[in-house]
């Protein structure tokens, strides 16, 4: 059984680059009956009746996120831990692990750490960015939180918004829906906060374990999500820009209605 992200990856081979399914058949070690399956079907069933466990990686993962994580107290430029080294220190401690976990981990966690760079020019359909924003609405005569939620093309400029009541999973799926709906397409790449309607927990080496319906959307709809650092809101300047600016110009002074699809209609989706 694949996992969603291999899912993804034949789907986005096949359906947008153009391979053929022999192609990638070959490339992936599968058959082409596996192949046509999971063009056919966006999510991968489970048959299994539960997951596969690690229990090697369970039991000494969070060792080595934590010597590669203390390793910058005892190492310099050119006297870095490296793979080979960490395994020798892990089987000192009295742990049973191969050093190709060990060395996979390793490349991991420095692959995750590089700094990445948002660039200030944009390819046409290559970024979005998506985030919620709290706001203040008038309905029946009672002030009310809402919150807007927000995707902006980086390209063009071009933005959706929609308020929602809740910050929740359905209201953060059903925007998706909408605003590519609105844009009349799926930009390749979508920017967000590690926010908890798409993700679980960050794991080791700063991969994101997904919710299994966002998954599905990514996966469905063929775009790469792509995370900031915690704590660093700048890695998707653009939209909080937006964000803000839309509070201020479009929900100032604060609109009321009711229904609140009336308040929507409020919203000036385009520049």
């Amino acid at each position: 059984m694949l996992k969603v992200d291999q899912v993804h990856v034949i789907r986005h081979k096949v359906l947008v680059e153009g391979r053929s399914q022999r192609q990638v058949a070959k490339e992936f070690g599968i058959s082409r009956v596996t192949v046509r399956k999971y063009i056919e079907e966006a999510v991968p069933i489970r048959k299994e009746t539960g997951p596969r466990g690690r229990p090697v990686w369970e039991k000494v993962g969070p060792r080595i996120d934590a010597l590669l994580t203390e390793s910058k107290d005892w190492t310099g430029a050119k006297q870095q831990l490296t793979g080979t080294r960490l395994h020798e220190l892990l089987v000192g401690e009295g742990h049973q692990v191969g050093v190709t976990l060990v060395k996979e981990a390793v490349a991991e966690w420095k692959r995750r750490r590089r700094e990445v760079f948002v660039p200030l020019t944009y390819r046409p359909g290559d970024l979005a960015e998506v985030d919620f924003f709290e706001v203040l609405v008038d309905i029946e005569g009672r002030r009310r939180k809402a919150w807007l939620f927000l995707m902006r093309l980086m390209y063009s400029g071009r933005d959706f918004a929609w308020i929602y009541e809740r910050q929740d999973q359905i209201s953060f799926l059903d925007g998706h829906v909408r605003a590519f709906a609105h844009f009349g397409g799926v930009a390749v790449r979508l920017a967000y906060d590690n926010l908890k309607p798409a993700v679980v927990r960050i794991l080791v080496g700063g991969e994101r374990a997904l919710t299994s319906r966002f998954a599905a959307l990514a996966s469905h709809y063929l775009f790469e999500p792509c995370f900031c650092r915690p704590g660093e809101g700048h890695d998707k300047g653009g939209v909080e820009a937006r964000g803000k600016a839309v509070r201020r110009q479009v929900l100032t002074p604060i609109l009321g209605g009711h229904p609140k699809p009336t308040i929507n209609r409020h919203l000036k989706t385009d520049n």
